[in-house]
């Protein structure tokens, strides 16, 4: 997950982008087409830092054993599904 800083940096990063692809492209057509998309970019990284900003306080704050908790849910899951389709199947038929 990125944190807060790495999503600042990333807007940072953009920003800097932003200035030079304004300073390589001529007036006109072209600039503007830059323009819209170093906007559109800078506009999705904020929506995600405004987004993501209370899971990656959650993620911060997860303890081992909690994480141990979730990734085995997560992988039996499957299998306990997979185990209730037989059944079911073998039960109908």
């Amino acid at each position: 997950m990125m944190t807060s800083t790495v999503a600042g940096q990333e807007e940072a990063q953009l920003y800097e982008e932003l200035q030079r692809a304004i300073e390589d492209v001529e007036e006109g057509e072209q600039r503007q087409i830059v323009l819209n998309r170093m906007i559109r970019q800078l506009r999705f990284a904020k929506w995600r830092k405004d987004r993501m900003s209370k899971v990656d306080a959650y993620c911060q704050r997860i303890k081992p054993a909690t994480l141990w908790i979730i990734l085995t849910t997560g992988a039996l899951v499957p299998v306990l599904l997979f185990t209730m389709f037989i059944w079911v199947s073998l039960w109908v038929e």
